[in-house]
């Protein structure tokens, strides 16, 4: 997905589906969100006054997230094929 943001890589793709796509990724989780909960869950079995329930919370919000993004991102890849498969 990141690759449709790269005008050298599809010269053909329509403004409009590459700011799409950078609307998208907007919303997926980060290497950085990742390395967030693996601190969180650590210092959680560092002090045990942490809920390890808030952390899967966590996941939970993200797991869906990504799910949505996910099933957005199929929409609009069938839309860019569709779109590239034009003469």
């Amino acid at each position: 997905m990141t690759d449709m943001l790269d005008p050298a890589l599809y010269p053909k793709l329509p403004k409009q589906v590459r700011m799409a796509a950078r609307e998208r990724l907007k919303h997926f989780p980060t290497e950085y969100d990742i390395k967030q909960l693996e601190e969180m869950y650590n210092n959680s079995n560092k002090d045990k006054g942490v809920l390890v329930g808030e952390i899967n919370k966590e996941l939970q919000r993200i797991a869906g997230e990504a799910m949505l993004v996910n099933s957005k991102l199929t929409k609009l890849s069938a839309g860019v094929q569709e779109l590239l498969n034009k003469p």
